[in-house]
């Protein structure tokens, strides 16, 4: 018997999952419509479940009364971190069940699946589960065990192509002075408008993360730029979409480059990812990741 715990909190896929994809006997779903009832299970609950299916876009509850899930873990978070997304879910089973098979649900034509995807699977190796194959498909896929059949969906090689450009866009701060985060500066640099954006990145930067960092033109945003642009294009072509339109970064760059389109603020700006760009369980997955990227990195050099 195969046992997954569905979080999700739209009734109609958690119905698709209990009507059409369970098998009596074989293949079984416990729904739950809350991150917060997590908080009733103890570790050794967790590990009953053969693996977790867990929704990104949770509407969770908010207001007086409610007592939201939270991660607590000195070492990597200076304080709780509150769950509100799928990530921070995931990000709490990895914590209490390491070794736990998760997968991150969605449907691929909701505008936020594409960060959220390849980020569970960068950040905590996460399968992704595209809820529109074929009931047959998904059942196929969580009867084999640790997520060796999600390769049956029909929509795995797109997904598992975004990662690699994924990985690289995220990485391609790393050897910056003062802020090492693409997540970061992207998150920042979101929230400014226009053709002459970068001139607005500085301040951004210190509305949102409260750092004053300069950031010149040709020494610092224009490379950023050019890599972003670089990867985030390998990115959207492996989901599929047309990047022939967007401005040329190989012979060189000045502002000109994108006065008439910016396909990064473009992308980033998307209504669809304010969620993904401003949660702080999204930016904990991220922080859990670096983490246990310094420990494999300590063990290699031991080794």
């Amino acid at each position: 018997m195969m046992k997954y715990l569905l979080i999700d909190d739209q009734g109609k896929r958690s119905r698709v999952f209990d009507e059409q994809v369970s098998l009596p006997g074989r293949l079984e779903f416990e729904i739950m419509d809350d991150p917060e009832l997590l908080r009733d299970l103890d570790t050794e609950d967790l590990a009953e479940f053969d693996g977790a299916i867990v929704d990104f876009h949770l509407n969770t509850p908010s207001g007086p009364g409610y007592r939201p899930l939270t991660i607590v873990d000195p070492a990597r978070f200076d304080g709780p971190v509150e769950v509100r997304t799928g990530m921070g879910a995931m990000l709490y089973l990895r914590q209490h069940v390491p070794d736990m098979s998760l997968y991150g649900m969605t449907e691929l034509t909701h505008g936020h699946a594409q960060l959220f995807l390849a980020a569970a699977a960068v950040w905590l190796a996460a399968d992704p589960l595209n809820v529109n194959e074929p009931p047959e498909i998904l059942r196929r896929v969580l009867l084999a065990a640790d997520g060796e059949q999600a390769h049956l969906q029909a929509s795995h090689r797109q997904m598992s192509d975004s990662t690699g450009p994924f990985r690289r866009l995220m990485d391609s701060c790393l050897k910056r002075k003062h802020l090492t985060e693409t997540y970061d500066w992207l998150r920042c640099y979101r929230m400014c408008n226009g053709p002459r954006a970068h001139r607005q990145v500085a301040g951004s930067v210190k509305r949102l993360l409260g750092l004053r960092i300069p950031v010149d033109a040709e020494r610092t945003f224009f490379p950023m730029m050019t890599q972003w642009q670089t990867e985030l294009e390998a990115f959207v072509r492996a989901w599929g979409e047309d990047t022939a339109h967007w401005p040329d970064v190989t012979t060189g760059v000045s502002a000109k480059t994108w006065a008439e389109r910016n396909p990064v603020l473009d992308y980033v700006k998307s209504g669809a990812y304010e969620t993904f760009f401003n949660s702080p369980d999204v930016r904990a997955a991220l922080t859990f990741h670096r983490v246990n990227e310094a420990k494999e990195r300590e063990g290699e050099e031991r080794s």
